[in-house]
């Protein structure tokens, strides 16, 4: 099955959807290695766990969707 190519912007709603937590932007690229990376701007105090999480949730995303250049 063909995944479904979504835009930065829907991927960044969707990793946003499940971080579960306000206060946090999440921002998509393209990436040469993964397709594409989600990067968390939040306070440098939480960045390290929810960008984690945000990992997490994008490798989840990437098995289902592509990045549409």
């Amino acid at each position: 099955m063909a995944k479904q190519q979504k835009t930065s912007a829907e991927l960044e709603d969707m990793v946003h959807q499940k971080l579960l937590i306000g206060g946090v932007y999440v921002s998509v690229r393209e990436d040469p290695l993964l397709g594409w990376r989600a990067t968390v701007i939040t306070a440098p105090k939480h960045a390290k766990a929810i960008q984690e999480r945000a990992a997490t949730a994008a490798a989840e995303l990437r098995k289902k969707f592509t990045l549409k250049t």
